[in-house]
């Protein structure tokens, strides 16, 4: 009796929503394009979200992840064969000659980076006179000679270590402890603050 009445129940109304004069709507959904909600989902819609959501595996972040560094002042350097360059190949000789001089150089005791220490050591005597640009014991004046520029100047004064020196940051650093001397283009007899090494 009770299936009689739900289907009765069922049947009557798609009967007269048949007999009427509306044409049914269908609405068009589109992918990947927002929607407005016009009702909220119920209980067992979600919970069928949620059974699905619990059954997808979960990926583990691999926290011991390779890092590679590489020091650009002995990056390996790689020959293309002739075929590639259309050079002439050079001797097996000649090869296992410079293969061998290539490890008695990567054997031998790695003399210190002066180039290194001298760029640590002028950073860190700029960054003391910037910080304290009156204190007499942190700089020492140099004059300009004619046609030279700042680092003609720096290279005459603490000598060929200062070619490694970024242009910018040193240009800046001394332009705020010379103050009312134009350091990129400098007269002869200018005097400018550089810092005791």
């Amino acid at each position: 009796m009770n299936r009689f009445l739900s289907a009765f129940f069922t049947i009557i109304p798609s009967i007269f929503i048949a007999c009427g004069n509306d044409a049914p709507t269908a609405k068009i959904i589109v992918t990947d394009k927002k929607m407005p909600l016009t009702e909220w989902p119920d209980s067992a819609y979600i919970a069928g979200l949620d059974s699905i959501l619990a059954l997808e595996p979960i990926k583990k972040s691999n926290e011991n992840e390779a890092n590679i560094n590489m020091n650009v002042f002995e990056a390996p350097v790689f020959k293309l064969p002739g075929s590639v360059t259309g050079k002439k190949d050079s001797s097996p000789k000649a090869n296992h000659a410079s293969k061998s001089a290539a490890t008695k150089q990567a054997n031998a005791p790695k003399a210190d980076n002066s180039a290194e220490l001298f760029a640590d050591r002028f950073a860190t005597a700029l960054s003391k006179l910037q910080s304290d640009p009156s204190n007499a014991s942190l700089y020492k004046t140099v004059e300009a000679k004619d046609g030279e520029d700042l680092f003609k100047l720096l290279k005459r004064t603490y000598g060929a270590g200062v070619q490694g020196l970024p242009r910018f940051y040193v240009l800046s650093a001394l332009q705020s402890v010379n103050a009312g001397v134009v350091l990129e283009h400098l007269n002869a007899g200018d005097k400018v603050r550089v810092p005791k090494l």
